[in-house]
C-alpha cells in the first residue's frame, strides 16, 4: 500500500487534534470543573434554601460526570488515537495482524461514539438545570457566579462536542480505513 499526500496530511492532523485536546482542551475543562466544585463548597457554608441547594448537588453530579470524561477521554481514547495515528503513519495493514485487531478497533469507535453521546447527555443536563435569570428570588452573587461558571463548562462542552463530531469520528473512521481495521 502506498502512502498519498493526503494521508500524511490526515495522520498529521489526526495527531495534531489529538495533542491540542490533550493538552489544551481537557486541560482548561479541568480547570473550570474545580473552579466550580471550588464554589460550590463556598456555596454549602452558607446557609441555603432549598431550591438552590438541589442546583448546587446537581452542578457537581454533572461536574463529576465532565471530570470522568476527561478522566476517560485521558486514560482510554488518547493512547489509542494516538496509536491509530502512528499506524496509519508507519502504513500499517491490520488485515495481515493476527487475531482480533479488527474487532478491537470497532470495539473503540464504539466506545468513542458511546463517550460522544454521555457529552450529549451532560450538555442536555447542563440546559435543564440553569437557575433562572429573572425571578422572584434573588440569588446572592455567590450562585450567580456559579451560574458563569456552569455556562462556562456548558461552552466548552458544547464546542468539544462539535469538534468530536464535525472532525475526530471521522477522521478516525478514515484513519481505520487506511490500515484496513473497523466495519466503518
Amino acid at each position: 500500500m502506498q502512502i498519498t499526500r493526503e494521508d500524511q496530511y490526515n495522520n498529521i492532523a489526526l495527531q495534531i487534534f489529538v495533542d491540542k485536546i490533550s493538552k489544551d482542551f481537557y486541560n482548561s475543562m479541568e480547570s473550570l470543573c474545580n473552579n466550580a466544585r471550588q464554589q460550590i463548597y463556598k456555596l454549602g457554608n452558607l446557609e441555603i434554601q432549598r431550591t438552590t441547594s438541589q442546583y448546587t448537588a446537581i452542578c457537581d453530579k454533572i461536574i463529576t460526570d465532565v471530570m470522568t470524561c476527561i478522566k476517560d477521554w485521558r486514560e482510554n481514547y488518547t493512547p489509542y488515537l494516538q496509536s491509530l495515528s502512528e499506524k496509519s503513519e508507519s502504513n500499517h495493514d491490520c488485515s495481515a495482524c493476527s487475531g482480533n485487531c479488527k474487532l478491537n478497533h470497532d470495539l473503540k469507535l464504539l466506545e468513542l461514539r458511546t463517550a460522544h453521546a454521555g457529552i450529549r447527555n451532560i450538555l442536555n443536563r447542563l440546559q435543564m438545570v440553569s437557575l433562572p435569570l429573572y425571578s422572584e428570588t434573588m440569588y446572592p452573587d455567590s450562585y450567580r457566579i456559579l451560574r458563569n461558571q456552569m455556562a462556562l463548562i456548558e461552552n466548552n462542552l458544547t464546542e468539544l462536542f462539535s469538534l468530536e463530531e464535525k472532525y475526530m469520528l471521522p477522521k478516525v473512521i478514515q484513519a481505520q480505513k487506511h490500515i484496513n481495521a473497523g466495519s466503518y
